[in-house]
């Protein structure tokens, strides 16, 4: 099962000489996004349990002239990505969004979880999963 989670805008056009951003690679293909957008994306993916489903995510992502696209990647337990620092002259888009779901969706699947007997009977019965319950 693949879930779509489209993130983030492009709010910011700032313009600078030599901003740092980071180039993500994947599957012979990759994207250029800001620093926190790829560390919580490989986070993310470090944190996925082994047998969990991929996901579907849609990144704010620069292209090679500059202009603000949106990438999707879809990443599972198995996924290997690279990120490799990078200079870019083009604007940073808006990745705030999209990495306070991405850091909300890693602390989801690692939060530890301790139901009580009642509870854990009550989510065995309806076959809930549990690893999504805080």
């Amino acid at each position: 099962m693949t879930a779509a989670v489209s993130l983030g805008g492009f709010a910011s056009t700032r313009q600078g000489i030599g901003r740092s951003m980071k180039r993500v690679s994947y599957c012979g293909e990759s994207f250029l996004t800001t620093d926190g957008a790829a560390d919580a994306l490989l986070e993310l993916v470090v944190a996925f349990p082994g047998g969990h489903d991929s996901e579907l995510f849609q990144l704010p992502a620069v292209n090679s002239d500059g202009d603000e696209m949106v990438v999707q990647v879809v990443v599972g337990p198995g996924s290997e990505l690279i990120s490799v620092p990078e200079k870019s002259t083009a604007g940073e888009p808006d990745t705030l969004e999209t990495v306070a779901y991405l850091r909300d969706r890693m602390r989801t699947l690692t939060f530890p979880i301790e139901l009580t007997y009642s509870e854990a009977l009550f989510f065995a019965e309806y076959g809930w999963d549990t690893r999504y319950v805080l």
